[in-house]
């Protein structure tokens, strides 16, 4: 029996099978561009068009805090300014897929920089530029996996996009390497009433098929639990999933309420108002859901 500690967000405590999720796309390389700057520039617009009206479709069918988060990333996609940044780099000779991921790369670094509120948006920026290159590739995105059964969704970070749309009936918790309680993902699982454990460090050494216990309120997730341990968790786990339906409701509708404390932010550290879009929609709560 081996336990690894990460972030837990709910209460709640789930035993299943875990079923990891594909790693992200690799970095495209640095081969030319073809011999017209043009045609790169306008295959990268095709893209952009392409993702941002994809998670517009997403946000249609999503509760309202996901829809908000899922619209802020399209915006952030479409901004002017990190389209102007693409055309820069294209212009150089760069293929539309390297250009999106050095034009990327800016805004994550400024994001990264601006203190630990608006670095939490990081992983949202990153989706949006994985989502963008694989369009300019022609190559699909990994996506939540369906075996089929419900299990434990297990990958280095998930989406908020990913999230918003998981299917409650299979994913039953989710742990991932990255990520931490004031991120999207952490925020949407929160509202959704997915257990899950984020930032753990241990998550990329849990193996396909293993038995996991996740333990949310703790923070934890045994592999390989003792079966009597872990029917007691599982007990002690639906009493703090009936807590989490209590609390979601006083939660509801309140994830914009940040919007001008973080704009101020954004203004503060020079970041263009669509890039920061995500950071208006995200609230600050922390681990039992209070705002700060």
């Amino acid at each position: 029996m081996t336990e690894i500690q990460g972030i837990g967000i709910g209460r709640a405590v789930v035993v299943g099978p875990v079923v990891r999720m594909a790693p992200p796309l690799p970095e495209p390389p640095e081969t030319p561009g073809g011999e017209d700057p043009g045609a790169e520039l306008a295959a990268a617009r095709a893209a952009i068009a392409t993702v941002a009206a994809e998670l517009r479709g997403r946000a249609a069918s999503a509760p309202g805090e996901a829809a908000e988060v899922l619209e802020a990333q399209a915006m952030m996609a479409e901004d002017p300014a990190l389209f102007d940044e693409i055309a820069r780099i294209a212009g150089t000779g760069r293929t539309a897929a390297r250009a999106v991921h050095e034009a990327f790369d800016g805004y994550r670094t400024a994001l990264a920089a601006a203190g630990p509120y608006l670095a939490a948006r990081v992983a949202d920026l990153d989706d949006v530029r994985q989502r963008v290159v694989a369009a300019c590739l022609g190559v699909a995105v990994p996506g939540v996996p369906d075996p089929g059964h419900p299990y434990v969704l297990v990958a280095h970070d998930l989406a908020p996009a990913d999230t918003a749309v998981l299917d409650l009936a299979k994913v039953r918790a989710f742990v991932t390497a990255e990520g931490g309680p004031t991120s999207h993902t952490a925020v949407l699982a929160r509202s959704r009433g997915i257990p899950a454990v984020v930032g753990c460090a241990g998550a990329g050494g849990i193996a396909d098929g293993v038995t996991v216990l996740v333990d949310a309120a703790r923070g934890r997730v045994v592999q390989d639990p003792v079966q009597p341990r872990a029917r007691e968790q599982r007990r002690r786990g639906t009493r703090r999933t009936e807590l989490d339906r209590r609390g979601r409701t006083g939660r509801q509708g309140r994830l914009g309420r940040s919007s001008s404390v973080a704009g101020a932010h954004c203004d503060e550290h020079n970041l263009s108002p669509s890039s920061c879009a995500a950071t208006l929609t995200g609230g600050r709560e922390d681990l039992s859901g209070r705002r700060s």
